[in-house]
């Protein structure tokens, strides 16, 4: 396994230093990149990760939000403790949920123009080599063309766990392609997500924790010895559309100080207002194109643009630093979307002799389990778009998917092999497949009025098909006010209940479900401002027909109504040298025994910061050294069964308070970034043993360190 990696990096390594980029009329050569909004394909400019703060979150778990409820180890099954970073990540594939926060979907994909070639390399390592946590990316990218990108992404998770039977190897590999021409442009990516991991059940006891004879945790007992689990999903995306309208030309500066949360800082109580401000043709999530300079909403000051016509005309003059060429059209559109989606969930377990299992059913082989449940998805959506400038966007959209559902059925007989002269009887292994086909159609409305008034709208129907009747509603009124945003989200959906919660069978687990229709809607108030550096947020929502895992680990439907209510509070502080970065959410669930939610949760992250300069050499070293700590109040966590890999509500054990402190060390000096981290000081300090999920205990504190490396000439 190491010497395809070491080859993979060496390989990429070579190419990004022997091949050639491409050359253009641009004074200043440059790179940046974009994602595609989903609601009406518009390119959204996202900035290139080399910032160094916050570097020393370096996993997704400790990135996208702020205690998760997981198995200890990265790698492995989690879920986010503050519901709304929850259902932000979602895959489409019930089995695959629990790995949500670590998969690539296709909405996530960023894409490339550079002017250069560009090569990015992260390692990351923790703890010993017993017990070693790894992980490895490597990005490359470049134009072939001034029009045509290519480019490939590969990450890696290989953790070998504190307890016995906890490896989990994790690989995810995207290729991804853009083009644009004069009127039409084009976005492709294929990615393979793969977890291969040991699930243990959790120690078999708790009382081991702390005993002398156990000091060593590889020896602590657990409740699976031989239980292995896969996920695979895999898929492609293409995105391309034709402009009929005038286009236009924007020139933008390039410009390094910044002054306001950005997409850079990987904190997901940050507004899409930052993240959608700067956008490659113009249309927008949000506010943009402030007339003074000093009020635009990328999170950056002084960002130079002037906007020409197609005969060359400048309509409107903001600087005069030309550094990257973009379009953006007005009229109308065509543009056709394709998605491939391949799901797989394995389990496998060859002794059915353990404890665990004498609290659970057997249907299909009392010696050994072999479930496999897959879906699969073809689906085209094809739209006709009219946009004008920056003002105004829509889209009215056609959908069509197919889906392939499959899953391991109860056979009715059993086969009896004469011909060895045995009694033993034989499992006919069988599967039930699915074939389901639904339409739906979809409309979306931007409009910004005077720089100041935005409103957003969304509309999905399924008008035929097994999701017959399922609707989504989007809504979002925001004004800008100097730097300060005061914006109004609405959200309402009417779901039917996933395929497999309404039938499924495996091994250890049967169901078939009449399910209702399952409501949710929310609203919320959010206002923030880039000047000021803070977002408050307050959010009320409720659940009708809620879909949960009981704690039987059956799937169950709650009739009743959940209420949601959630304020989420943002800020950042600089103080001469003393850098602070506060989130703090509080969240209430009317019913703890459906859905149980921690109240309080904090993450604080406090640091010194310093450039350095050498005299003799010229060279520059920037340092951070501070501390993160993060909180969550005492609730009845979600528990894990392995043989569904999905989180279930469980009453055996409470969580107490969680507490984590992490000392780190940032570095950067020219390209590289490096950063050193203790984790889990608390504990090491006053011996308390905390716990990320019911039966499985957190990590012992563990020294860290990492490095990111970008090349490009």
């Amino acid at each position: 396994m190491k010497i395809k990696v070491y080859s993979l990096i060496l390989g990429l390594i070579l190419l990004s230093l022997l091949s050639y980029g491409q050359i253009d009329s641009l004074e200043y050569r440059n790179i940046y990149n974009w994602k595609i909004n989903p609601s009406d394909l518009s390119l959204e400019y996202e900035e290139t990760d080399t910032l160094l703060e916050g570097f020393q979150r370096y996993n997704p778990l400790l990135e996208n939000t702020i205690t998760t409820t997981y198995l200890g180890n990265l790698g492995t099954p989690a879920e986010s403790n503050i519901y709304y970073d929850r259902v932000k990540y979602k895959t489409g594939f019930v089995f695959s949920g629990p790995y949500a926060i670590y998969f690539h979907e296709p909405k996530d994909q960023l894409y490339f123009n550079t002017k250069k070639r560009f090569t990015l390399l992260n390692y990351s390592n923790a703890g010993p080599k017993e017990e070693s946590e790894q992980l490895l990316g490597v990005l490359h990218t470049q134009n072939i063309t001034p029009d045509f990108n290519v480019g490939i992404d590969y990450d890696m998770i290989s953790s070998n766990g504190r307890y016995q039977e906890q490896q989990v190897r994790q690989n995810i590999i995207k290729l991804f392609s853009s083009f644009h021409a004069d009127r039409y442009r084009a976005h492709m990516n294929f990615y393979l997500n793969r977890n291969k991991s040991q699930l243990n059940g959790g120690i078999d006891s708790l009382n081991y924790l702390g005993s002398d004879e156990y000091s060593n945790r590889l020896n602590i007992p657990v409740k699976l010895s031989n239980a292995r689990n896969q996920n695979l999903s895999s898929g492609l995306y293409l995105a391309h559309e034709y402009h009929f309208g005038e286009k236009q030309i924007i020139y933008k500066e390039k410009n390094d100080s910044t002054n306001a949360l950005t997409s850079n800082d990987k904190n997901p109580s940050d507004s899409s207002l930052y993240k959608g401000s700067k956008n490659i043709n113009g249309n927008d999530t949000s506010i943009v194109q402030s007339k003074d300079t000093k009020r635009n909403l990328s999170g950056k000051k002084g960002i130079n643009n002037k906007i020409r016509d197609d005969k060359g005309n400048e309509e409107r003059q903001q600087g005069t630093v030309d550094t990257v060429e973009v379009f953006k059209y007005s009229g109308f559109s065509l543009s056709h979307e394709l998605f491939y989606n391949s799901d797989v969930r394995k389990f496998f377990d060859d002794d059915l002799t353990e404890p665990f299992y004498s609290d659970l059913d057997i249907f299909i082989d009392s010696t050994k389990t072999h479930d496999e449940v897959r879906q699969k998805r073809f689906a085209n959506s094809l739209s006709l778009h009219y946009r004008y400038k920056n003002s105004f966007s829509s889209r009215l959209s056609l959908y069509n998917e197919q889906m392939q559902y499959q899953y391991n059925i109860i056979p009715d007989t059993t086969f009896t092999d004469t011909l060895a002269n045995s009694s033993q009887d034989t499992i006919i292994r069988t599967n039930k497949e699915s074939l389901k086909n639904n339409n739906r159609f979809s409309f979306f409305i931007k409009s910004v009025l005077f720089d100041q008034f935005l409103f957003n709208g969304k509309i999905d129907y399924y008008f035929t098909g097994y999701k017959k009747n399922s609707s989504l509603i989007n809504i979002k009124l925001a004004y800008l006010y100097n730097d300060f945003e005061i914006a109004f989200n609405g959200n309402y959906t009417n779901q039917s209940p996933d395929f497999f919660y309404s039938e499924f069978s495996s091994n250890h687990f049967k169901w078939n479900n009449d399910l209702r229709m399952n409501k949710e809607w929310d609203i919320d108030l959010t206002i923030q401002s880039s000047k000021y550096r803070f977002r408050s947020a307050i959010k009320y929502g409720q659940i009708t027909n809620y879909f949960y895992f009981d704690s039987t680990a059956y799937l169950n439907q709650y009739l009743g109504q959940i209420n949601i209510l959630s304020v989420d509070l943002s800020k950042k502080i600089t103080l001469g040298p003393i850098h602070s970065n506060s989130r703090f959410v509080y969240q209430k669930s009317s019913n703890n025994e459906i859905l149980a939610l921690p109240e309080f949760n904090l993450y604080q992250s406090l640091y010194y910061e310093k450039l350095l300069h050498f005299k003799t050499t010229g060279g520059n070293l920037l340092i951070q050294i501070g501390v993160d700590y993060r909180y969550a109040s005492s609730f009845y966590a979600d528990g894990f069964m392995p043989p569904t890999g999905i989180f279930y509500r469980q009453f055996e054990h409470k969580m107490g308070e969680f507490h984590r402190f992490d000392v780190f060390a940032n570095f950067t000096l020219k390209r590289a970034r490096f950063y050193f981290q203790y984790s889990y000081l608390n504990s090491a300090l006053n011996e308390n043993y905390y716990y990320n999920a019911p039966f499985y205990p957190s990590p012992q504190p563990v020294f860290k360190y990492g490095i990111a490396w970008s090349f490009y000439d």
